[in-house]
């Protein structure tokens, strides 16, 4: 279980809880709810990493990345909700959400001007992307609706 990836273990997660049936008490509901928004985000950007592509064809790297740069975005603004935060969690909700816009402004930079030097480069620097992004993501969620699972973390 040491190696599962985050998205492994997230699903291994909600199958503990859903194998509850009608016994999941509410909280648990909201976990749930939590992990299946995790594990979609996770896998859409695993098919961007995956689709990213290879080649010098300028045209499909631009609306590739359009269309994974719209989907990050809209992560980063969306679902900003969650239970009533003290002042210090909402001090760390506002420092986790600016990392994320750091994290986000800085990819638009090294993208604004981007011209591949080689067939694999924009998969690799996508993939980059993706990697960077995620992390900080999560951090945000957690600062939402904590996953209390040292199996997910």
């Amino acid at each position: 279980m040491a190696n599962q990836t985050i998205l492994e273990k997230y699903k291994t997660l909600l199958t503990g809880i859903i194998a509850q049936q009608h016994s999941i008490p509410l909280e648990q509901v909201w976990v749930c709810q939590e992990l299946l928004y995790r594990i979609d985000v996770l896998q859409v950007c695993q098919l961007y990493a995956i689709t990213a592509p290879v080649g010098t064809d300028g045209e499909a790297m631009v609306t590739h990345y359009q269309m994974m740069d719209g989907y990050l975005e809209n992560l980063k603004k969306e679902r900003r909700y969650g239970t009533p935060a003290s002042e210090e969690q909402q001090k760390q909700r506002d420092t986790a959400h600016e990392n994320l816009c750091r994290i986000v402004a800085d990819y638009r930079k090294r993208f604004s001007s981007f011209s591949p030097s080689a067939p694999e480069q924009y998969k690799r620097e996508i993939t980059k992307v993706i990697s960077t992004f995620l992390p900080a993501w999560l951090q945000v969620r957690n600062t939402y609706t904590k996953i209390n699972s040292k199996e997910a973390q």
